[in-house]
């Protein structure tokens, strides 16, 4: 979710099997050709929102999820935080592993509250210093 102009999507492109499917969901569609010609033969790529996560799943007939990567800001509008936490806390309860990063954790930390979250990593050499968190 909110894979902007792929900097993440590039590792997990590199590294998940093929076996594997993987739905990129990107609102802003000025990054959705590049994301398609990048990532497009082996990644199905929406232009849409994440809040709308459960219904493209459900289009697909999946039973579920197993892992979720967000590079979405905390400063989306609650219209869309609100539903996309419901969402998330939804699939986190059902096993799927959600991991995102934050460059401010205290914000980040209002919004997951409901969540057994916990630090993964820091990475203070990224500017701005860059913490990753996971559930699951």
């Amino acid at each position: 979710m909110g894979p902007g102009t792929g900097c993440f999507t590039h590792v997990l492109y590199a590294n998940v099997p093929e076996r594997c499917k993987v739905i990129v969901i990107e609102l802003n569609p000025d990054y959705i050709p590049h994301l398609r010609e990048a990532y497009g033969d082996l990644f199905e790529i929406i232009q849409g929102s994440a809040a709308d996560l459960d219904a493209y799943v459900e289009e697909r007939g999946w039973p579920r999820i197993d892992l979720i990567v967000s590079g979405l800001p905390f400063t989306l509008p609650s219209q869309v935080m609100q539903p996309l936490m419901a969402t998330l806390q939804k699939r986190t309860d059902a096993g799927a592993v959600y991991r995102w990063f934050t460059y401010f954790p205290r914000m980040m930390e209002r919004h997951y509250r409901r969540f057994a979250f916990r630090r993964v990593r820091s990475v203070f050499l990224n500017l701005p210093p860059m913490w990753i968190y996971t559930v699951n």
